[in-house]
């Protein structure tokens, strides 16, 4: 009697094992459906979200349509009609060739200090432009034929370099227009150096030192003499233009720099001339707790920031 029921028992755990397979099989496009089906509810909802939004658009255009507004379009009207008589105004002018003269001499200039600072070998030589129409600053590199703009320019020591030579140059044409410029010749820099020495609000000594930014900077003896060497031409640069303009137009331009760097090397002039005394690591730039105590003397209603 055991035999035949072994083997039917045998059958029957064969048709289990493979039901069971099957089981899993529909388990599983089960789940996939269900997946699909949540991808589909949510692109459903995305898509009603879309539309909503869109309907949202068409009733704030529908109101501020000027067709359906009078006001709106007797007030465009009026612009109009002020921008015709300005046009008019300024044909007289010949403001075109003037904005294109000023671009080039610009250029011109942006091309002669921007090769003077160290630039990534890439940009080399560097050749900017700025376009007084659009603002818009780029290196143009002639062999490719190519306009890099500010943004796609890289490091931040290319930054740095771009905007010193554009606010330079800028300068100059304002220094060559003589009595007939309105903008004073003052240029303030502040912290140019950051992209050298990032960390610089940790550097609390009482001078300036090398071996101490070299140890806040985390800084090899190579990288911080390379650092050093191009944070110095910076200075060298600003001071050799300032007496190349001297000598071209009789005047020189005020340039004001902030930063903690100090007892540095110059090629053209003494570092020490040129800050005068001005050290603030101590004195710091104002006397915060004279200004304070005169503002609560006077009637002036000011709460200062330090």
């Amino acid at each position: 009697m055991r035999a035949p029921l072994q083997t039917l028992l045998a059958d029957t755990e064969i048709q289990a094992n493979e039901l069971i397979k099957q089981v899993k099989k529909l388990q599983l496009e089960k789940k996939e459906l269900e997946s699909i089906d949540e991808r589909i509810q949510e692109r459903k909802d995305f898509s009603e979200e879309i539309y909503n939004q869109k309907y949202k658009l068409f009733s704030i255009i529908d109101l501020l349509n000027p067709a359906v507004d009078t006001k709106i379009e007797s007030k465009l009207t009026e612009l109009r009609g002020n921008l015709r008589a300005v046009k008019e105004s300024l044909s007289k002018y010949n403001m075109n060739d003037l904005i294109k003269e000023s671009e080039k001499k610009i250029n011109e200039y942006m091309y002669d200090i921007g090769n003077e600072f160290d630039f990534e070998d890439a940009y080399d030589p560097i050749n900017l432009k700025f376009s007084l129409e659009s603002f818009d600053l780029y290196h143009d590199d002639i062999n490719k034929n190519k306009k890099i703009y500010l943004r796609s320019m890289g490091s931040g020591a290319n930054w740095l370099y771009t905007h010193l030579t554009l606010f330079l140059a800028l300068h100059k044409y304002f220094v060559s227009l003589g009595e007939d410029c309105l903008i004073p010749s003052i240029l303030f820099l502040d912290q140019p150096t950051q992209v050298y020495f990032p960390n610089f609000s940790r550097d609390t000594e009482k001078s300036f030192s090398k071996d101490e930014i070299k140890s806040i900077e985390m800084l090899d003896d190579n990288k911080i003499d390379e650092d050093m060497k191009s944070v110095t031409n910076i200075f060298d640069q600003l001071n050799n233009y300032c007496i190349s303009l001297e000598e071209e137009f009789g005047f020189s331009p005020q340039i004001i720099v902030t930063d903690h760097v100090d007892n540095l090397m110059l090629r053209n002039g003494s570092f020490e001339s040129l800050v005068n005394g001005n050290r603030w690591r101590t004195k710091k730039l104002m006397n915060f707790d004279k200004v304070y105590k005169y503002i609560k003397s006077s009637n002036y209603s000011i709460t200062p920031y330090l």
